[in-house]
């Protein structure tokens, strides 16, 4: 059972439909080790909550409704 890891935040400059057009795409990666864990909280598909608490990051299901986008 993995319960913690260390991994990065990185910033991805993507090209834009635009020519010379950049734009930011942040990830934090997660380890398979972490996710095919039987005790990993989300399946894919799973809409999640992020939400900034003091110094921390938090991720949680959400099970609200969302609006559709046009």
């Amino acid at each position: 059972m993995v319960k913690k890891i260390i991994t990065r935040f990185i910033i991805a400059k993507k090209k834009g439909k635009i020519k010379g057009r950049f734009y930011k795409s942040p990830r934090i990666y997660l380890s398979t080790k972490l996710t095919d864990d039987s005790n990993f909280p989300f399946k894919e598909g799973d809409k999640i909550l992020v939400k900034i608490q003091g110094k921390k990051l938090m991720i949680e299901k959400y099970s609200g409704k969302t609006k559709k986008r046009k």
